[in-house]
């Protein structure tokens, strides 16, 4: 009985461990020379009001974080994906440079808030590399030189945000940065198309030497975790045709997407971190498209990214996408509208 109660405990704390680590998946994928997409689900407890937002070059930002914030001044002008109002969760600038946060809560620590040292909140993490930055080989040496901290929070659902974030170029070159133990892991190559959610990056890697196409003899796994949907997109992106051209390379993209994605269901109390699909996104980085797609609705739509003014001084503006997703059709650049300066990190009451 004792044996019985305390494996029980042991249950309930992992349970409690993991309960906050929803599951999306990016895939990126360069077939030719001139095309480069990169894929994403979002797979959550309900929709987190996802919203296109058009930033402006010369945006002065400061950290949302209560001491000692960090300060700039856009340097690029992006569009953005904002969540619940309250930060970017991922985004492309006018060089084509693009972030997608995912969570990584079980192995994410950003380390203990030193407030001597200048901070960054967690919701701006992702813009801070559009905001500056034309290539991934720009963020991954400026890292090196990083002082700033990143603070995470509180989202409405209560989650943790224990992100890890990807960051992708308009030439196929991919990084993945991870904080563990207070530290910034870069894992930066190529051949890094693939990301999840747990576990840390190096172990989803040699984890997929254990799979056929990889090295070794396991067959494709078909359950929802991280690992497994981890595996089944590299597989299948490699396994891609080159298409003739970018409406055809975004339909390859998507099935790949759409193959990783979690059905809405009953809830797996087993596996308390599998969350369902609300909505999927596929951008072309080099010429400009980004699609959004919700498993609510029947329609795809983009913005021709290539076609907004990102000149200083402008308004910001937004389209609020999942909000209104059944009003629109296809093509959504011109459909903007007029927005308040964005505050990252702000609640709705």
């Amino acid at each position: 009985m004792r044996k019985s109660t305390s494996l029980l405990a042991v249950l309930v704390v992992g349970l409690l461990t993991v309960s906050s680590a929803y599951p999306c998946s990016r895939v990126l994928w360069a077939p030719k020379d001139g095309l480069v997409f990169v894929g994403r689900t979002n797979d959550w407890t309900g929709k987190v009001e996802s919203t296109f937002r058009l930033f402006p070059r010369g945006i002065d930002r400061v950290g949302a974080v209560a001491e000692n914030p960090h300060k700039w001044t856009s340097k690029y002008g992006s569009v953005a994906l904002t969540g619940y109002d309250m930060g970017t969760h991922e985004g492309v600038n006018e060089k084509g440079l693009s972030a997608h946060v995912l969570f990584l809560a079980e192995v994410c620590d950003f380390g203990q808030r030193d407030p001597k040292r200048e901070g960054v909140g967690i919701m701006q993490w992702p813009q801070y590399y559009l905001d500056n930055f034309a290539t991934v080989a720009e963020v991954v040496e400026a890292h090196k030189t990083f002082q700033f901290q990143i603070e995470p929070l509180e989202l409405p659902n209560g989650a943790k945000t224990m992100f890890h974030v990807s960051i992708e170029d308009k030439t196929g070159d991919s990084a993945v940065i991870e904080y563990i133990g207070g530290k910034a892991e870069i894992h930066h190559d190529k051949r890094y198309t693939v990301m999840t959610n747990e576990p840390a990056y190096q172990k989803q890697i040699e984890n997929l030497k254990q799979y056929r196409t990889f090295g070794g003899d396991k067959p494709l796994p078909g359950e929802r975790k991280s690992m497994d949907r981890f595996v089944r997109a590299a597989v299948y992106v490699n396994a891609l045709p080159k298409p003739a051209d970018q409406d055809e390379g975004a339909a390859y993209m998507f099935s790949v997407m759409r193959n990783v994605s979690v059905p809405f269901g009953l809830g797996d109390p087993e596996k308390p971190n599998i969350s369902p699909t609300y909505f999927r996104t596929v951008m072309e980085l080099s010429g400009g498209r980004y699609y959004f797609e919700s498993t609510l609705a029947p329609n795809v739509v983009w913005i021709e990214t290539s076609k907004l003014d990102f000149s200083k001084g402008l308004d910001e503006q937004e389209l609020k996408v999942e909000k209104h997703i059944l009003k629109f059709h296809g093509d959504v650049t011109g459909q903007f509208v007029k927005a308040k300066p964005f505050v990252f990190g702000a609640r709705k009451p």
